[in-house]
């Protein structure tokens, strides 16, 4: 989709929202996320500037009545970098939310997604998470196409969360060979979150890629936060594989925090198929609105593995890695959240 498009269509939004949503609230929200990244794969090296999960969206709600809202959320990647865009191509849904629960249908993330999101230190940065989880052929961090979630509402600080997809492709279905489901259990008492997931994703050919993700996040005081991770991968391109990971944040003043994380990838099916990657970090702080950091990564592969340290998702630029070398990246970001909001 063109620019000139996207905007159409953002425009088109934004109207339809604000004339449909009478006795209701509305808002237009996004992200903007720049960096200037060293980028170097062992071999060469080179100085890129990236878009990294930037974003604009539109959010809607209508209390229907005391215990029934409707929910609407249109949320698009937009690359700052190169001056494109994708319509929707974010998690994008309507739901509905009540004493019951909240049920939303569209395209959004898993609840095994989340355990990854919720503990990475330095996502959509060099040195995401996602480097080491998704690396290897293994591709867990999904937004199901078709989905249908619920989530429940919290019980003794635990909620559980179950989304299914009728088939995780584009198009119809017949035989719903290829759907998919994500499950997941969180306990969260604002200091402590646990969360254990599962996924399954079929195939028509009658295989299954799965995986389980278990993942931790401690704030120990207001200076100290502490992160752990755990992944299973099953029938993934390499075979099976365990990944973990650890991190530690440290706030220094309003302004002014440091963090750290490791994460490995032990060996598939081939021997020497391992990584490691280290990510250290400084943040800078504006408010919630703006935040500059200087970030660094390094991944140290295994004969044959070629996991990246900017390849992870949300991070826009990346290199191709070649078996055995270790790529390294040096980076320079800024963060600009910005939200407006209307009502009826």
């Amino acid at each position: 989709m063109t620019t000139n498009r996207l905007a159409q269509a953002l425009a088109t939004g934004i109207v339809l929202l604000a004339t449909t949503t009478s006795a209701s609230e509305f808002g237009i929200y996004g992200r903007a996320h720049l960096s200037v990244d060293q980028l170097d794969n062992g071999n060469d090296s080179g100085l890129n500037i990236s878009s990294n999960a930037s974003r604009f969206g539109i959010r809607g709600s209508h209390q229907v009545q005391d215990n029934l809202k409707v929910l609407l959320q249109i949320e698009s990647l937009i690359r700052l970098d190169e001056g494109s865009g994708d319509w929707a191509s974010r998690n994008s849904f309507l739901g509905l939310e009540g004493d019951f629960g909240l049920v939303r249908a569209g395209y959004f993330d898993t609840p095994l997604k989340n355990v990854r999101s919720r503990t990475d230190l330095f996502g959509d940065q060099v040195g995401d998470a996602r480097n080491i989880v998704r690396g290897g052929g293994v591709d867990l961090d999904r937004r199901f196409r078709n989905g249908l979630h619920y989530q429940t509402p919290a019980f003794q600080q635990l909620t559980f969360d179950l989304h299914y997809s009728t088939h995780d492709r584009t198009g119809s279905t017949s035989d719903n060979k290829d759907d998919a489901i994500s499950s997941s259990v969180t306990f969260d008492n604002k200091e402590l979150m646990l969360m254990l997931a599962y996924e399954r994703r079929n195939r028509p050919d009658n295989t299954a890629l799965s995986g389980f993700r278990a993942g931790a996040s401690y704030r120990l005081n207001e200076q100290w936060r502490l992160t752990a991770f755990w992944q299973n991968s099953e029938n993934f391109a390499g075979g099976n594989r365990d990944a973990y990971g650890i991190g530690a944040a440290y706030r220094i003043n309003d302004a002014y925090s440091v963090k750290a994380q490791l994460y490995h990838a032990g060996n598939a099916d081939a021997d020497s198929s391992s990584a490691t990657m280290l990510a250290l970090g400084l943040d800078r702080r504006f408010g919630r609105q703006l935040t500059l950091y200087a970030a660094a990564a390094f991944t140290n592969n295994a004969d044959n593995a070629n996991f990246n340290v900017s390849a992870g998702g949300g991070h826009g630029k990346q290199l191709a890695i070649e078996p055995g070398q270790d790529p390294y990246a040096l980076s320079l970001g800024v963060i600009y959240n910005f939200s407006a909001n209307f009502g009826s």
